[in-house]
């Protein structure tokens, strides 16, 4: 059996963040409880305890994992004054009842380059993947290495800023 920590230390790997985390600050910039997250998300509210409680490590359902991508994506712009959160909240919501796959869904949605790089990256290998690689790229050739650490197995926030610096964005 997994300890709780070592589901936490997985999650952050895969999210960024243990998901109680990354759930507890999309709830509080939403001003939503767990009942309210699992139903943004499509997951049931036993199944969304699960992952806050460090009992499952990720969201199994790509659909329910491409929306925490979105619900990340849309606190931050709530958090940072882009969007109110009752429009926040409107573009879950219809992103939850629209029947369409979740790459339709996604492609017509503002993201920043650096959240459509991640969502590339986080789509074709797994965060551990991309931090092996990095590793062993790492003497020959560190830029690409941090590129692979970055987009692969960092969190958005610190994805954006290692593309501002670069000068895009």
């Amino acid at each position: 059996m997994v300890s709780p920590e070592e589901v936490r230390a997985r999650q952050a790997v895969l999210y960024g963040a243990p998901l109680s985390e990354v759930l507890g600050r999309c709830g509080s910039v939403l001003g939503v409880n767990q009942a309210g997250l699992a139903r943004l998300l499509g997951i049931s509210a036993p199944m969304l305890s699960q992952l806050i409680n460090a009992r499952r490590i990720k969201i199994a359902n790509p659909a329910a994992a491409a929306r925490l991508t979105r619900m990340v994506s849309l606190a931050s712009d709530v958090r940072e004054g882009r969007l109110p959160v009752a429009a926040a909240i409107s573009q879950m919501e219809a992103d939850g009842a629209a029947e369409a796959p979740v790459t339709t869904l996604t492609a017509h949605l503002p993201r920043t380059i650096a959240s459509q790089v991640q969502e590339l990256f986080r789509a074709t290998a797994a965060a551990s993947d991309y931090l092996r690689a990095a590793e062993l790229i790492r003497p020959y050739s560190p830029e690409i290495a941090e590129l692979l650490r970055v987009f692969g197995a960092e969190r958005l926030d610190r994805a954006e800023t290692f593309v501002r610096a670069r000068g895009f964005g």
